[in-house]
């Protein structure tokens, strides 16, 4: 049975294939040289091939719910923010979005696979790329759960943004109109990425939650466009859309895809793959040490380079439209996005 199912395996050029099947029936009067025989010809290629379902590369298929009222310059932004996630077209100004990103999926270079994306020249790893794209957009204006957010009703949306689809990120953006602050929004962070059990189903689901804090917390959660609540008060900016909700959501939004992507807990029924923490000796991998939970997070309110309290970092103004950017995306649009805690060099990445 074992030989039939080798047999089956493609052996490139006639003369190679007869060499092979002579092989074979010269080795037929002894088992044990008929298997280290086969077991000769047959490991190169098998370890030539590279096993689909061992590559840790993912797709983000993002349902959207937005829940409550949007203009329509909010949903553009969220839209167009997404779609620069995997655009580094060379014709495109930098730095790039799309480069903060890489920096995200630098973070699956500490799975044991990893040396499938070795180059051969110069010896570096490429993190396989993890794709984001948005399948599913579902509107409620008229808040069918309410204008104040629960445990419950919170448990409800996200039911409703996934619908009957499998394999996809529920991502539900709260209007300016729903309360929040109850369920640990305007705290420092109006973004929530965790598990949800949801009804009929196995497994717990992950699920990024978004808030727009322009009416609620804008202080918190929505500076540089707003003066800051907490802390040294600093310079406020004109958001590079013209609104603040639109690019306080984006804030948010990259905060909350940065710290699931990364978050393997979060995304293992997503991406085909597995931490490997220990070495051979059982002792803690110091690799995997130098990766943390939340990267997105740890770098709250750092926009530059030489960011303090206070103080975004370098950043740079429109001098047309007078709004600031630290990055740019698909049609020459220009985004504020939040620094990423590096695993290479230890400190927040920043695009400028």
């Amino acid at each position: 049975t074992y030989l039939k199912k080798s047999l089956k395996i493609p052996i490139k050029g006639q003369k190679n294939r007869k060499k092979f099947l002579h092989a074979v029936a010269m080795a037929s009067s002894s088992s044990s040289s008929l298997s280290v025989t086969i077991f000769l010809l047959l490991a190169p290629l098998c370890l030539s091939r590279e096993s689909p379902s061992q590559i840790p590369n993912g797709t983000l298929d993002l349902s959207l719910l937005w829940y409550g009222q949007f203009t329509p310059i909010q949903k553009e932004r969220v839209q167009d923010f997404i779609e620069s996630l995997n655009f580094d077209a060379k014709e495109g100004l930098d730095p790039k979005v799309s480069a903060w990103w890489k920096v995200v999926e630098s973070y699956q270079e500490r799975f044991e696979v990893k040396d499938i994306y070795r180059q051969k020249k110069s010896n570096r790893t490429v993190a396989p790329r993890i794709k984001v794209k948005v399948v599913r957009s579902y509107v409620d204006e008229k808040m069918k759960y309410g204008k104040e957010l629960t445990i419950g009703n919170a448990e409800k949306l996200v039911e409703t943004a996934i619908g009957n689809m499998s394999k996809v990120v529920p991502v539900v953006l709260l209007s300016a109109q729903v309360r929040a602050i109850g369920v640990g929004f305007c705290n420092g962070t109006c973004q929530h990425n965790a598990l949800a059990k949801i009804k009929g189903q196995n497994e717990p689901r992950p699920y990024i939650m978004v808030s727009n804090p322009e009416d609620e917390c804008p202080g918190e959660c929505a500076w540089p466009f707003h003066t800051a609540d907490k802390g040294p008060r600093g310079m406020t900016y004109q958001p590079p859309s013209g609104e603040v909700g639109a690019d306080a959501l984006v804030i948010q939004l990259a905060t909350g895809l940065a710290d699931l992507a990364t978050n393997p807990t979060l995304t293992e029924f997503l991406f085909k793959s597995e931490t490997t923490p220990y070495n051979d000796d059982g002792k803690r991998n110091h690799v995997s040490s130098i990766y943390i939970a939340d990267p997105a997070t740890k770098c709250t309110r750092v926009f530059g380079s030489g960011a303090f309290p206070g103080f975004t970092g370098r950043i740079r103004v429109d001098p047309v439209t007078g709004g600031a950017f630290n990055s740019h995306g698909i049609n020459h649009l220009k985004f504020l996005i939040p620094s990423i805690w590096d695993p290479k060099t230890k400190s927040c990445w920043t695009p400028m």
